[in-house]
């Protein structure tokens, strides 16, 4: 499985990608900007539990998550995914604020 840093250093580039850079360098510029305006309402709705917010989290969590899968942050893209499946089941709540926290680390390093 492919890891999240490439050998450039830069969040979520993979060595050997067949894309080229200029399209990586625009992939990750959007990439950066989702996760600057889903993340923050994700951590809101993780905090509250409010109804209305964990509906539109549903939406956020499965964007991040196929977002994250195409820069190659497999490890952010699975947990998102998880977040996904627990809301999309009326799964326990507490186990999606646990992996929107998870969530947050990982993308910490998009923030900047």
């Amino acid at each position: 499985m492919p890891t999240s840093e490439g050998t450039s250093g830069a969040p979520g580039q993979r060595a050997g990608s067949r894309l080229p850079a200029a399209a990586l360098a625009g992939l990750r510029d959007a990439f950066g900007e989702e996760v600057r305006e889903r993340l923050p309402r994700l951590r809101e709705a993780a905090r509250t539990l409010d109804p209305d917010l964990l509906r539109d989290a549903l939406r956020d969590v499965h964007t991040l998550g196929s977002s994250a899968y195409v820069v190659g942050e497999d490890d952010a893209a699975v947990t998102a995914r998880a977040a996904e499946r627990v809301l999309a089941d009326e799964g326990p709540l507490p186990e999606f604020a646990a992996l929107v926290a998870d969530l947050d680390a990982r993308l910490q390093s998009w923030l900047r």
